[in-house]
């Protein structure tokens, strides 16, 4: 059942990434709805849940929309999926602050390990926009910290919440 729910909730992020995408492509550049299951797998869960999360939803994102290297953006979502679910176990990340700097960090965490694979394989890399990288971590914060606090109203804080010392 619990896997059923992952795919669910990976299907309905790729459903809101394909929308906006569709109906406001300018909008697409500036949030990153596929990172929104990754960090809440890694916050609410394990480093082993959000590590296959982040596997998933970086290969759908590969799948439906990278032109360029096949396999990046899974490899850069497992790595902080893994990363943010070792930190979501030490330090309690389950309010607002905690999933807002999440979500935020997480992207541009990402772009930075982005780049550092592109130009490992020669690739050209874009130049770096600021303010663009910027409202799309807080937008990507902002949306975390919405649909957790969905998740909670629906299922309820104690189903929702990580454990203590797990």
């Amino acid at each position: 059942m619990k896997l059923l729910r992952a795919l669910l909730v990976l299907a309905l992020a790729l459903a809101a990434e394909v929308a906006i995408g569709r109906f406001a492509p300018a909008a697409r550049g500036y949030v990153d709805v596929m990172m929104v299951p990754v960090a809440w797998y890694g916050i609410a869960r394990s480093a082993r849940g959000g590590m296959l999360s982040g596997c998933a939803a970086g290969l759908l994102q590969d799948v439906w929309f990278e032109t360029a290297v096949f396999g990046l953006q899974g490899f850069v979502k497992t790595l902080l999926g893994f990363l943010l679910g070792g930190i979501g176990g030490i330090f309690d990340l389950n309010q607002a602050l905690g999933r807002f700097g999440s979500g935020a960090l997480m992207v541009l965490v990402g772009r930075g390990l982005e780049v550092v694979l592109l130009r490992s394989l020669d690739a050209e890399v874009g130049p770096i926009d600021l303010v663009e990288l910027s409202v799309r971590a807080a937008a990507t914060g902002l949306l975390v910290v919405l649909a957790s606090y969905g998740l909670e109203r629906v299922r309820g804080e104690k189903q929702v919440r990580r454990q203590a010392g797990s």
